[in-house]
């Protein structure tokens, strides 16, 4: 890791935090309010409960019904997922599972700078569509909105409404849980909308092999070969994808140590177009290059790739049942309300249980983050 670039992004992080947190709390904005790294503005919204029965309020309460059985499917998923990295990193200690968790967006540490811009408007829009479909329900259930606004945490931004407590409190327990499932179905959905698309378009846009790595004294190396140029062909046979570049390589023997090959790479750098002559000996297993795959349009391919990462990762934190202690306040996720809730219909004594589980599942979140690269297309 370039430790440089990443100083510097913590430098101006750490500058920007003290200059917003001493500038806002000096100038006293009717609904903001200012934390350490945590900001808070109520944008005064408000709406009524439904006030009809139509079509859509209908298909509102339809939605609700429908998000339980995905917030449950949530809470199983990740408890699923973090057992089986638990068990992998600190019972069988299986190397390289370190490398793998929860990964938190840091920008110029986990997620370079480009890259993060990407994730913010896909954090932007999953937020915005989570918040919005509690909205809805809550109205269809007979709950008003009392207000709703933004937060800025640390750098990630995120929305909230805020039903009126009253009316949550009085209203059934299953118009409650089909609220607090609302916003974690809506991202399920949204999920797999996008990995969807993305089988749809990715094919399409597939153009090449980009090559990231070369080793060093490498047959590639030797040849020429660099990081940055793109593959098109294999030995005059046109290749878009990795899996048809794979089958080419295997075919003439490059992929295999017990044979010798010569193989005539045509690649794009620069934007020019060049072959180059790669020669494999036997007894050297590969040509010595790492790749990924190279897309047209490679903007919109990263866009979709962060919108299915977001929605699903932010699905799978909010139906994980848990609280966050912060100053002044605490967040509970949408899975840790709707199981409090639950386990308070068997009697007042459940409700220790359901916290104890929410700081276990808090517990297993944070000894399971990683910081590892993000990459996206």
């Amino acid at each position: 890791m370039n430790f440089t670039p990443t100083l510097v992004s913590v430098l101006a992080f750490v500058i920007f935090w003290i200059a917003l947190y001493l500038g806002l709390r000096r100038a006293k904005i009717r609904g903001l309010t200012v934390y350490p790294l945590l900001l808070i503005y109520r944008v005064g919204y408000s709406r009524p409960a439904a006030s009809s029965s139509g079509v859509r309020w209908r298909a509102a309460r339809l939605y609700g019904l429908i998000s339980v059985p995905l917030l449950a499917f949530g809470i199983g998923y990740f408890f699923y997922l973090s057992g089986n990295l638990f068990l992998l990193r600190y019972v069988a200690k299986v190397p390289g599972a370190y490398n793998e968790g929860f990964v938190p967006i840091i920008p110029g540490i986990t997620v370079s700078l480009q890259e993060f811009i990407y994730i913010l408007v896909a954090i932007g829009i999953a937020v915005l569509v989570h918040e919005f479909s509690h909205a809805v329900v809550a109205r269809a259930e007979g709950v008003p909105i009392r207000n709703a606004g933004f937060i800025l945490l640390a750098f990630i931004p995120a929305a909230f409404v805020e039903p009126d407590e009253g009316s949550m409190k009085a209203a059934r327990r299953s118009s409650r849980i089909k609220v607090f499932a609302a916003g974690v179905a809506a991202n399920v959905i949204l999920g797999f909308l996008f990995a969807y698309i993305l089988g749809l378009v990715t094919p399409a846009l597939a153009s090449g092999v980009n090559i990231v790595g070369v080793q060093a004294g490498s047959p590639a190396y030797m040849a020429g070969l660099r990081p940055g140029m793109v593959i098109v062909a294999v030995n005059g046979t046109r290749v878009a994808t990795l899996s048809q570049t794979l089958a080419q390589l295997t075919r003439i023997g490059a992929e295999s140590n017990a044979t010798s090959a010569t193989v005539n790479l045509t690649v794009i750098y620069n934007g020019v177009l060049e072959n180059l002559m790669v020669h494999k000996a036997a007894g050297v297993p590969r040509l010595g290059i790492e790749v990924e795959q190279a897309y047209r349009y490679s903007q919109l391919v990263s866009l979709l790739v962060a919108m299915y990462i977001v929605n699903l990762g932010l699905a799978l934190v909010n139906a994980a049942p848990l609280a966050f202690p912060l100053p002044g306040m605490g967040i509970e996720s949408d899975g840790g309300q709707a199981l409090r809730d639950a386990l308070l219909a068997l009697g007042k004594g459940w409700e220790r249980a359901g916290q104890a589980v929410e700081l276990l599942t808090l517990l297993i979140l944070l000894s399971l983050i990683t910081v590892s690269r993000i990459a996206l297309p």
